[in-house]
């Protein structure tokens, strides 16, 4: 065989393209073979990527001797605080921010207990107690005046606190809001009903099956960092039940009259937001804010579960954006 420059070339790509795929197969045996190291790094490559596309940084904030973590991003226009829902974190709202207009400066907080914040058995996680120590992390961080929403128990606490701190809030947005009692029940109340709590979560299994209850269309995510997710809530199990039992023993998440008695001193604007497929809490809730907060505008998402701004991240994010703009300062 005559040796050219053109056969030494194709010789030179056959072995760089032989290298790579060596080097992927080696990248997915080390994944598959459930290296932990290796999905954790994947993961924080992921979020971080995802931080990035929406212009969002990590920050933390000194509150009373504790670090509490926060996504923030900068704008020369209102701000929009956003809240989390019960055993979730701040990446929640990665994507919804990539679509609201970039005037707007956007914090999304870890609430006590959650995310990278401190998990100290010795206190109390129940909505009050979690919307004083939002207003402790909003006070260190020194906002004055801008909106806030919510999702799930998330928006519990941000009814709670624009219900005593209504000086500070411009409006209030709730995503699949915990806090009324549905007209009918979801199927998440009817199961702790019958003694089983999807948020007990000790397998992958039980975790795949809360995905089901949160999600009606699940978005994509690379399998490593489903991994990982689940490897993270499984061994928080233990300090999340611990949260929900002061969640359950709280007027607040089972009263009518306490919930009723929230809603009465919100005067500002309420938007409210809500899948129709949602199985955590039901859709009917919207009608307890319809009938209360006449003030509430309100949007039903077709085929979306409890978490619009995960699900339906772009659709969600443009109605609140339309309402933000009704709603100036």
């Amino acid at each position: 065989m005559e040796i050219t420059t053109e056969s030494i070339a194709l010789i030179r790509r056959k072995f760089m393209k032989n290298k790579i795929l060596f080097l992927i197969q080696i990248l997915l045996l080390a994944l598959l073979s459930g290296c932990a190291s290796m999905q954790d790094s994947f993961y924080r490559f992921g979020i971080d990527r995802e931080r990035s596309k929406s212009d969002l940084v990590y920050k933390t904030v000194d509150v009373e001797g504790e670090k509490v973590s926060y996504l923030e991003r900068e704008g020369k226009g209102e701000t929009v605080v956003l809240l989390h829902g019960f055993t979730a974190d701040k990446n929640n709202w990665l994507r919804f921010v990539r679509y609201l207009p970039e005037t707007y400066r956007v914090l999304a907080i870890d609430m006590p207990g959650h995310g990278d914040n401190v998990q100290d058995p010795s206190k109390k996680y129940d909505p009050v107690s979690l919307s004083q120590g939002i207003e402790k992390s909003i006070h260190s961080i020194g906002l004055k005046r801008f909106h806030i929403a919510g999702n799930s128990l998330g928006g519990l606490v941000s009814k709670i606190y624009a219900s005593n701190h209504s000086d500070n809030v411009i409006t209030l947005g709730l995503f699949d809001s915990a806090g009324v009692t549905s007209p009918v029940p979801s199927e998440f109340r009817i199961a702790l009903e019958k003694g089983e709590n999807p948020f007990v979560v000790k397998t992958r299994e039980d975790y795949d099956r809360l995905g089901e209850y949160a999600f009606y269309d699940e978005p994509f995510l690379p399998w490593p960092i489903h991994s990982v997710m689940a490897r993270k809530y499984i061994s928080r199990n233990d300090f999340n039940q611990k949260m929900f039992g002061d969640l359950k023993a709280s007027s607040t998440f089972h009263d009518q009259t306490t919930q009723l008695e929230i809603l009465s001193r919100l005067k500002m604007p309420v938007f409210v937001i809500w899948g129709d497929k949602d199985r955590l809490i039901h859709v009917s809730s919207v009608e307890v804010y319809q009938k209360e907060l006449p003030q509430a505008e309100t949007v039903i998402l077709k085929n979306c579960g409890h978490l619009p701004m995960l699900e339906q991240p772009e659709e969600s994010a443009m109605h609140y954006a339309e309402f933000l703009k009704k709603h100036p300062e």
